[in-house]
């Protein structure tokens, strides 16, 4: 047999070992749909209540109290809303609460692999059903892209106001150094669609934490961190 007859026969063998293999099953189009949606209403709050405030020119530090007070807030009302666990990640986050899992880690250095040979981040998308233990799950992620107003409290050139109330809460922060256009981290969602091959629990709703409203910090509100005053040198006697 010639080897260029032999490579065709491999391929062919090949090709219909693959027909053989089972399909993954694909997820479904409404879950995939209530991922974007939740991933789009946390967009517009954080337009609505954080960037367009930065953009205003109000208050920095007023501003990340704002955040820190509502975000996380957010992200449990989303998860309510759609009965999904719905979360923030990154690869270097600042608090370590947000870490990754491992398959979110895995879609996050694909995402900067494909974003590093000049594909557009905004095309990025991964769904699939995966078998975590005994549960099968729905997984979702969509990147973040760092915009002009997250430079404020995530670039390389943080004012010492920021810098230091980000180090009373977040000693560990690994989340400073990024430039405008870098991904920044991801959306991701999680569902439980089977527990050992039988229907899920009812999804449990989530305790909202208390918040203030995002508007009611005004400017000069931030009591825990005050600009340095430069101290002038005193002539010698």
């Amino acid at each position: 047999m010639s080897g260029r007859h032999s490579r065709l026969v491999w391929i062919m063998f090949a090709l219909a070992a693959a027909a053989c293999q089972p399909r993954p099953e694909q997820p479904a189009e409404a879950d995939i749909q209530a991922a974007r949606k939740a991933a789009v209403s946390f967009d517009i709050r954080m337009k609505r209540e954080i960037t367009d405030r930065l953009e205003r020119g109000e208050d920095s530090v007023a501003v990340y109290l704002a955040y820190a007070d509502n975000v996380p807030g957010w992200g449990l009302e989303i998860s309510n809303a759609g009965k999904i666990d719905f979360s923030r990640t990154a690869i270097t986050v600042r608090n370590p609460a947000n870490a990754p899992d491992a398959w979110e880690t895995r879609q996050m250095e694909l995402f900067n692999l494909l974003a590093d040979g000049g594909q557009d981040p905004e095309a990025f998308e991964v769904a699939e059903i995966v078998q975590e233990g005994n549960e099968k799950v729905f997984r979702w992620m969509r990147p973040t892209v760092m915009g002009d107003a997250c430079m404020t409290c995530h670039g390389e050139a943080v004012s010492p106001r920021i810098k230091l109330l980000l180090g009373q809460e977040y000693p560990l922060d690994d989340a400073l150094g990024y430039s405008e256009g870098q991904l920044g981290g991801a959306y991701s969602v999680r569902k439980v669609l089977s527990v050992d091959g039988q229907p899920p629990p009812a999804y449990a709703l989530q305790a909202l934490p208390p918040r203030l409203p995002a508007d009611q910090r005004q400017l000069g509100d931030a009591p825990l961190v005050q600009p340095v005053t430069p101290v002038e040198p005193q002539p010698l006697p």
